[in-house]
């Protein structure tokens, strides 16, 4: 299968002088042969207003009618020519305490107005030690698919990062991620006849994803710390075109 997706998630990186760097490097990129995404803080998405980058949101508003204090609503985003929300990321489950009842009413939120959804699944370590991670994840997807029109189905990819392996620098357990990647596939097919997209992430570099680039179902990576360095993600599209 061919890779499709590159998605640079930048978090809360780089001051606005080295965006603007940024910004410039990017134009040496070839995106000819998949899809580069980029999603930088939501302050400098209007950098790239216009630009032949698709561009992604690292999250939405809640509440995002109500128009609220320091929330950006839909409205604005769509101005900015984004297409694409992360939700459901790991960190928000954990530091900002996200339920899938919310992340269920972002992701409705973003697919009511033609953006779509990279959405985000992982199992932790405790979970995987204790077997359960085929479970977690089922009701990761069950809890979210479950009450979504079958036809908004198709504008979701999913996220695969398992959670332990976000910011570390541990071997990948190859075959392991592989059976997890088939499994939401077929799991998706099975129940919701979409073949669904999958990314993978966890601590993704230019040096560890030519192990990754084995895994012929994968469609693509987010990727964060090391899309820092422009230099790097030439190397990983390079990488990602020529397997």
């Amino acid at each position: 299968m061919k890779l499709k997706y590159l998605i640079c998630n930048l978090k809360a990186n780089k001051t606005y002088e080295e965006m603007l760097d940024y910004k410039d490097s990017l134009n040496k990129i070839d995106q000819k042969n998949l899809k580069f995404i980029l999603a930088p803080s939501s302050i400098y998405l209007s950098l790239f207003k216009n630009s032949s980058i698709n561009l992604c949101i690292q999250d939405i508003a809640l509440n995002e009618k109500l128009n609220l204090t320091g929330d950006i609503s839909m409205n604005q985003i769509k101005s900015l020519d984004v297409k694409y929300a992360i939700i459901g990321h790991y960190e928000r489950r954990k530091y900002y305490k996200e339920t899938e009842h919310e992340i269920l009413e972002k992701i409705k939120d973003a697919l009511d107005n033609n953006i779509k959804v990279i959405y985000c699944i992982g199992e932790s370590i405790e979970e995987r030690d204790r077997k359960v991670e085929y479970q977690v994840l089922e009701r990761q997807i069950a809890r979210i698919f479950n009450k979504i029109n079958n036809k908004d189905l198709n504008n979701i990819i999913i996220a695969y990062e398992p959670t332990y392996l976000i910011g570390k620098n541990t071997t990948y357990d190859i075959l392991k991620i592989r059976s997890m990647i088939l499994f939401i596939k077929k799991l998706i097919k099975d129940y919701y006849d979409i073949n669904i997209e999958v990314v993978f992430g966890g601590s993704v570099n230019n040096e560890n994803i030519d192990t990754l680039l084995k895994l012929s179902d994968l469609d693509g990576f987010i990727i964060c710390s090391a899309v820092l360095n422009p230099e790097n993600i030439i190397r990983i599209i390079e990488k990602m075109t020529t397997q």
